[in-house]
């Protein structure tokens, strides 16, 4: 393809990912996505921070004024330098905002693009005489199922670092041509790729750390030619090298946290956060038609539904990629199956559930939480879903291709490509979540007061649930007083097993951990207490505690 054809593709992309999410072209410095104030404020948070303590002269890993008086490791959760570090000219320039709503459109426009080039790669493979512009179809097919998966669109919404998803699908493209050719340029760009992937998230390190030697064992090599293969080694000594320079400054402060003890999940946790076999084959259960009626075989509880679980193929990618997997041949293709075969059962963490009951049978994550460094601190193995998003794509493509290319030949060729373009569409609306929500970024006026106040002494909020929050981070950057919480991965747990007092709030004891921290100022944000066991009425009614003053939703307390 020239590069005229790629600029086309991308512009699809670009648009597509702009209707989809609507309106936020429109409040593009103001607003993010997202129905409500979550992780989208940590990510946006981060991303302001970076590049404020490095023109502060501030170490940007620790942070001594949160988690006050123990400072906060930013390791605690994702510190995703993708977009922390290398969009801080962005940042610089046009703001926090505006530099997190790049990364979030940028990374669906070039997920699409990236799955765009690896598709196309391997269609013109295919067996059969098929029409340039139904290959190009059959691509654009596949880069749109991943791009606007169900597993991405949910996401939008606040895990900025799983959003960039684009690096997968670039390190299965450089692998695959490294199998092929084993050429140092492709040993480098698989090894930049995997580095990225490891730059965005963690999670899509440790993926690929496991999925990678599957693809290359079911690839069909020739083990003793490749290990007697001086290109091997070199391809080994280059990716290892560009894999340690990008990423052992950032590798460092997780070592130290989990040195700590700091970074280990209950393997109770990892089960719950897992995927269920159900959770890919029911229909989207985000859609505004369908939604509300298969949304109870994954949920099946009467609390709101954790979106974590969406995972749903999409009935036409689902079809289309069976019947591409049985008209698929070659060693690309049986890879990329294997791959998706080990993505799934590792997808179902360390039991087996089913719609979220637990079945108790033991799975092959429990053994690699044993056997892997690192493996007992991934909390959602329901990640691994990913992989399985990218195989069905690329295989749905392939599907589309092979049953309209067949199509096409007692049809006319234009007939042939509406009807191409026709199945994208619908899987396109097969994975509509409706109306995108978008929130405004913006202080509270609790915050604006705060930062009036002369006292530097630390601050305290309740519920802990507001406190150990993405929000609660993100607001620090307007008061800039120290605050005795934090929030990450990791560190909710941590901070309700390190300090269990706190769970008593306003008790007496509560108030005596807040004191030995030095805590002037005790926030109570009112609209926070639905699940909590004490009221603002216990709040007033504790001598130890004098109102001051309500801003908006939060009450400002002392302790005397």
């Amino acid at each position: 393809m020239r590069a005229r054809s790629h600029l086309v593709v991308i512009a699809v992309f670009a648009l597509l990912a702009i209707l989809s999410t609507y309106p936020l072209i429109a409040r593009f410095s103001t607003h993010v996505i997202g129905d409500s104030k979550l992780d989208n404020y940590e990510y946006v948070w981060k991303m302001w921070w970076f590049p404020h303590a490095l023109t502060s002269g501030l170490s940007p890993f620790t942070i001594p004024t949160v988690y006050f008086p123990y400072g906060y490791a930013l390791a605690y959760g994702e510190i995703t330098p993708i977009h922390t570090v290398f969009m801080t000219p962005f940042t610089l320039l046009f703001g926090e905002i505006v530099s997190y709503n790049l990364s979030v459109i940028g990374s669906t426009v070039l997920t699409g693009w990236l799955t765009f080039l690896l598709a196309r790669r391997w269609y013109l493979r295919l067996e059969g005489e098929f029409a340039p512009r139904l290959i190009t179809l059959a691509a654009l097919f596949a880069g749109a199922a991943f791009a606007f998966s169900l597993y991405r669109q949910h996401r939008l919404a606040g895990h900025l670092p799983l959003l960039d998803t684009q690096w997968l699908a670039l390190s299965i493209f450089a692998f695959d041509r490294w199998l092929a050719q084993r050429r140092l340029r492709d040993a480098a760009l698989t090894a930049a790729a995997v580095s990225l992937s490891a730059l965005s998230s963690w999670y899509y390190a440790f993926m690929l750390l496991l999925l990678l030697p599957v693809y290359a064992a079911a690839y069909g090599l020739n083990w003793r030619g490749l290990l007697t293969d001086g290109r091997t080694w070199r391809s080994l000594v280059i990716a290892a090298a560009i894999v340690g320079v990008l990423c052992l400054p950032f590798l460092l402060p997780y070592l130290q946290v989990a040195g700590e003890g700091a970074a280990t999940i209950p393997v109770e946790d990892a089960a719950f956060w897992a995927a269920s076999p159900t959770d890919y084959l029911v229909p989207n259960p985000l859609h505004p038609l369908w939604g509300a009626l298969v949304r109870p075989v994954i949920w099946p509880f009467p609390s709101p539904m954790i979106t974590e679980f969406l995972t749903s193929i999409g009935l036409a990618t689902l079809v289309l990629a069976l019947y591409g997997s049985r008209r698929t041949r070659g060693k690309s293709w049986r890879a990329l199956k294997w791959l998706i075969a080990a993505a799934f059962v590792l997808s179902l963490g360390p039991y087996l559930s089913l719609s979220r009951l637990p079945l108790g049978i033991p799975l092959p994550d429990l053994l690699l939480r044993e056997a892997l460094p690192a493996a007992d601190g991934i909390r959602s193995w329901g990640r691994f879903s990913v992989f399985v998003m990218l195989g069905f794509s690329l295989l749905g493509g392939a599907g589309l291709l092979l049953a309209v290319g067949s199509a096409g030949a007692r049809l006319p060729g234009r007939r042939a490509q509406i009807a191409a373009v026709g199945v994208a569409a619908l899987m396109l609306f097969e994975s509509w979540t409706g109306a995108t929500p978008t929130v405004r970024v913006e202080p509270r006026p609790v915050d604006l007061w705060l930062a009036e106040q002369p006292s530097a002494a630390p601050i305290m909020e309740f519920p802990l649930s507001a406190a150990l929050s993405g929000p609660g981070m993100y607001y620090t950057r307007f008061h800039g007083k120290p605050v005795t919480y934090g929030y990450g991965t990791y560190l909710p747990l941590l901070y309700v097993e390190r300090h269990p007092a706190l769970l008593g709030f306003p008790d007496d004891a509560s108030i005596d951990q807040l004191v030995e921290w030095g805590v002037h100022y005790v926030l109570v944000t009112t609209d926070a207490l639905d699940y909590e066991t004490f009221t603002p009425a216990d709040v007033a009614a504790q001598p130890r505690l004098e109102f001051v003053i309500r801003l908006g939703e939060v009450e400002v307390y002392v302790i005397r």
